[in-house]
């Protein structure tokens, strides 16, 4: 931390005044036609890989909302995140776990590193995801989503933003997100 940002107290606005050098990109699902279809199919049972980033990088916003008519999708799509060419990834939860809210459905709500926008009540069980953790990488980063549910996630809109640099500062973790369940329960207790 910054002898500024101890001095401040670390407030979320303590680097604000920092130069850095880097650019700032941004892939997504726009219409590679120009026409207004910014979005993919993600077929039931398919995995699709939708950003493949060259290093050094940092992530610095993922948006996703999605139109799917099985209501369970945000726990039958699974995001992954791989780091620096690994082959196990490092970030694997459903949508809706990774973006904050359990149980397959959609909620509003706004937190520092998260926000989903969903209407009151949510229809269709439709909602804005949103993501700002910082996920800093040295080589590479690949994201990809797997639909398991029983039918087509017609409309799948997203946009990860980024920032690329000569060198990453020292020091920087890799950001890890693992979601697991036990189904049926085995539990640790003695049946009577």
């Amino acid at each position: 931390m910054s002898q500024i940002a101890q001095r401040l107290g670390a407030s979320p606005l303590s680097g604000l005044a920092k130069l850095r050098n880097y650019r700032s990109k941004k892939i997504s699902s726009y219409d590679r036609t120009g026409a207004n279809h910014d979005y993919v199919n993600l077929a039931k049972g398919q995995t699709l890989t939708i950003a493949e980033i060259e290093g050094p990088a940092c992530i610095t916003h993922i948006w996703i909302t999605v139109a799917c008519e099985d209501l369970l999708y945000p726990r039958k799509i699974l995001l992954r995140m791989f780091w620096d060419g690994e082959d196990t990834p490092s970030v694997e939860a459903p949508l809706g776990d990774f973006f904050g809210v359990g149980h397959a459905r959609v909620a509003y709500y706004v937190s520092a590193p998260l926000v989903m926008i969903a209407s009151t009540p949510p229809v269709m069980n439709r909602a804005a995801m949103n993501c700002f953790f910082p996920m800093p990488f040295v080589k590479s980063a690949r994201i990809e989503v797997e639909n398991q549910c029983d039918r087509d996630a017609w409309a799948f809109f997203y946009h990860v933003s980024y920032e690329r640099y000569e060198r990453l500062e020292d020091n920087l973790g890799h950001f890890h997100a693992q979601w697991r369940r036990e189904n049926p329960t085995q539990g640790w207790g003695t049946s009577k």
